[in-house]
């Protein structure tokens, strides 16, 4: 049996009447239903899970209630069941004022705080050095939380010749990025900085490293010596 017809109807009126006040709802069209169940609270939230509904009333296949004229405010729910008792989740809840009773306070939710979130800048690093020469300059990677909450980061690389520092922090907050040239041959190699947090999505960085040749010294030709002492010989 599936349950997602049934809700109450906000019908119960602040009133003074001898024959009460009177709650309805909507029926449900399920072939199996035995019937609905009233529950009562004195106090929001209202729902069995909460332990603040009570039993009121038990009733068959109809869609309305009289709850008398209770002389404080009241909240209530109601449930189908089946013939094999099952029973729905709670309907939406409706409320009795007495006449010349406040209204009730509603219940204040506390706000929701946003999911961190992680913001780098640059999104990509480019690295150029030449063969067998020193490390080229190191570069700075920023961080910043564009959610909410606190952003507690930590930053992760997938190849040997790069070096994170730090490699955690946080909030905002700036990675160092050295790269090692070393022996590495000629040629443009590929790596990753992940940015990861609880909560937020992961960041991945594009990281280049080009290693060039060392450039070719140009040749030099060095002209032969001018011939010095030379004499003319006559022959006859």
């Amino acid at each position: 049996m599936t349950w997602v017809r049934i809700y109450t109807a906000l019908l119960v009126l602040s009133c003074s009447v001898a024959w009460g006040a009177t709650l309805t709802w909507n029926a449900n069209t399920e072939i199996d239903l035995a019937g609905y169940r009233v529950y009562q609270c004195s106090q929001q939230p209202c729902g069995r899970a909460n332990g603040t509904a009570t039993p009121l009333a038990t009733l068959g296949n109809v869609t309305s209630f009289n709850i008398g004229t209770p002389a404080i405010v009241q909240y209530y729910v109601v449930t189908a069941y089946d013939f094999a008792n099952n029973e729905s989740p709670e309907s939406s809840v409706a409320t009795y004022t007495p006449a010349g009773s406040p209204l009730p306070t509603p219940t204040p939710i506390p706000p929701t705080t946003p999911p961190p979130g992680i913001g780098a800048s640059p999104l990509a690093l480019t690295f150029s050095a030449q063969q067998g020469s020193g490390n080229p300059a190191s570069q700075r990677l920023n961080i910043s939380n564009t959610g909410g909450g606190t952003l507690t980061w930590t930053a992760s690389e997938n190849s040997s010749w790069l070096t994170l520092s730090p490699a955690s922090g946080t909030g905002s907050g700036t990675i160092t990025i050295t790269v090692t040239t070393g022996t590495r041959a000629v040629g443009t190699y590929s790596g990753t900085i992940t940015l990861s947090a609880s909560g937020a999505s992961s960041v991945t960085i594009p990281v280049t490293f080009t290693v060039t040749a060392q450039p070719t010294p140009p040749n030099t030709l060095v002209p032969p010596p001018t011939p010095t002492g030379l004499q003319l010989t006559t022959v006859r």
